[in-house]
């Protein structure tokens, strides 16, 4: 293929940092949503903003088609390309943490970090970010979690990765470096997000539609001195979803996060089993304080056998605190809640393992436990409709048994709070092929294991429909959507005209020529 711009690229990155071959741009140009896209015409690994600003600058005036990537965990489209003539950027080149900055509690991060990198960083200082990443975090970036508005590990009391963020560098179309918050200030710090209307939202949530986001500053707080956990099981989805609204409410609970008897059966098949938990737990025993203040002392495991064997819906909950029996405190109303509900307390190895190693493997959420695609969708709702919203999901399912049965098809739940905030994630499961880039992402064994499973295009076409149609569901219901990305319908669902023009207003300034992950926000 015949690139004008390529020589140009090369000069600025370096021949080794400017890929051309199609296996490659193949590889970095499919998400995990099994959509059709096109593959980029060339992939470019930039080392700062720097590099990053003068490749899309070349790119842009070539006439190229812009979308950065980062870890690439997106299920939605998020950086696949609708042109051929794009420009793939691999963000993890720029993995930098510029400054830690204890005194006035932010950290400003290169996008290209992941989740994992700077966690541990910060915890060699007893500081952390207030949302500190999603469960994929050895893979997944700052950028992307900002680009999705990622929600997890802390998301109960301190919300989505939007709202720790103070200020954002971004790289615009013409390859001009934006700032904003109090930085922009001329002989200010970045300690504020709020220098004047708040133009770092436009930046988060944006699936990468306005652009490339180089530098994060993120808010501090100091580690969690102690941090407990609980689990409990419940006979009902309904059940589990009204206790966790009212926990919710609270503000109490770090994470409060329920699955279904698919997901637990998963987790037992996949390996995290008793011998697994006990180990992390004589680990956590034998340090005084446990691993950073994680302690448990509440039902841990007292016999050899599998601890969510036979629960239909579990629902686990850490509490952080910087005392213990603040923390006791907290996990005491949350029990009380539970055991109002219904729920019966049983074993906490899982909210405890998780907590004590939370970016591990991402096998066990990105795959069923036999080696079958994983593909989710959720609803964002308020917590007064979470309830409702879980008995519909049930329903459609259940209207759909038959047909999912006839396949081969499962499906699972997760379930949690974002502060005020609910969502459900449904999940689809099936045998088909895994392709290069999920390989790329689990172990070795399972690589040779699962390498060879073959397509399996007629279940996959149904698996899509039902996606799309559980989509719709939560869409007729009024729920809203995080990963955005080219998959959930964002135009067709905003009901304010005004609003529509502004957000194209946004793009006609920011990226006047539409070559900036087109598509994205459903923006050409």
């Amino acid at each position: 293929m015949n690139i004008p711009a390529v020589d140009s690229l090369r000069q600025i990155v370096g021949h080794d940092h400017v890929l051309t071959d199609e296996t490659e741009r193949r590889f970095y140009s499919t998400d995990l949503s099994f959509r059709p896209a096109e593959v980029a015409a060339v992939v470019v690994r930039p080392g700062d903003a720097g590099e990053l600003a003068a490749c899309v600058k070349t790119a842009t005036a070539a006439g190229l088609a812009v979308v950065a990537r980062g870890g690439g965990m997106s299920y939605t489209r998020g950086y696949e390309p609708e042109r051929a003539d794009t420009m793939l950027v691999d963000m993890r080149r720029m993995d930098r943490i510029v400054e830690i900055n204890a005194a006035d509690m932010y950290v400003r991060v290169e996008c290209g970090c992941t989740w994992k990198t700077l966690y541990e960083a910060l915890l060699e200082k007893d500081l952390r970010t207030p949302y500190f990443g999603p469960l994929s975090g050895m893979y997944a970036t700052i950028g992307g979690a900002l680009s999705q508005n990622s929600l997890f590990l802390g998301s109960g009391v301190w919300n989505t990765v939007a709202e720790s963020v103070i200020g954002l560098e971004v790289v615009l179309a013409d390859g001009s470096l934006l700032q904003t918050g109090s930085a922009a200030q001329q002989n200010g710090r970045p300690f504020w997000r709020h220098f004047g209307p708040d133009l770092t939202g436009i930046f988060t949530a944006d699936t990468g539609a306005f652009g490339i986001k180089t530098v994060a500053t993120l808010r501090l707080i100091e580690a969690p001195a102690v941090t407990l956990t609980m689990s409990f099981g419940f006979e009902t989805l309904s059940q589990m979803i009204a206790a966790q609204t009212v926990i919710a409410r609270k503000r109490i609970c770090a994470e409060c996060y329920g699955f279904d008897p698919y997901y637990n059966a998963g987790f037992e098949k996949q390996g995290f089993t008793f011998k697994e938990g006990l180990a992390v737990l004589g680990d956590i025993a034998r340090k005084e304080g446990g691993i950073k203040g994680l302690w448990s002392s509440f039902k841990a495991a007292k016999s050899g056998k599998t601890f969510l064997r036979g629960v239909n819906y579990s629902l686990h909950l850490t509490f952080d605190s910087f005392d213990r029996e603040a923390a006791h405190a907290a996990l005491q109303v949350a029990r009380r809640i539970c055991l109002d509900h219904g729920g019966a307390e049983i074993d906490n190895t899982l909210p405890t393992v998780f907590r004590a190693h939370p970016f591990g493997s991402v096998r066990t959420v990105l795959l069923g436990s036999e080696g079958e695609i994983w593909l989710p969708v959720h609803g964002f709702m308020p917590l007064s409709q979470a309830v409702a919203v879980g008995e519909a999901t049930e329903k459609f399912f259940a209207a759909n048994r038959e047909l999912m049965e006839r396949h081969g098809i499962r499906s699972s739940y997760l379930t949690c709070f974002s502060g005020s905030e609910f969502v459900i994630e449904p999940s689809l499961y099936w045998k088909d092929e895994l392709g290069p880039f999920r390989l790329s992402l689990i172990e070795p064994e399972f690589q040779r294991q699962w390498q060879d499973i073959p397509a399996d295009l007629t279940t996959r076409k149904v698996a899509l429909e039902l996606r799309d149609q559980l989509r719709d569901v939560y869409d007729a219901l009024g729920c809203c959507h995080l990963q955005i990305g080219k998959y959930y319908p964002y135009q067709e669902l905003i009901g304010n005209e005004p609003l529509k023009r502004l957000l194209h207003g946004v793009k006609d300034v920011v990226d006047p020529k539409r070559q900036v992950n087109p598509g994205s926000l459903g923006l050409r």
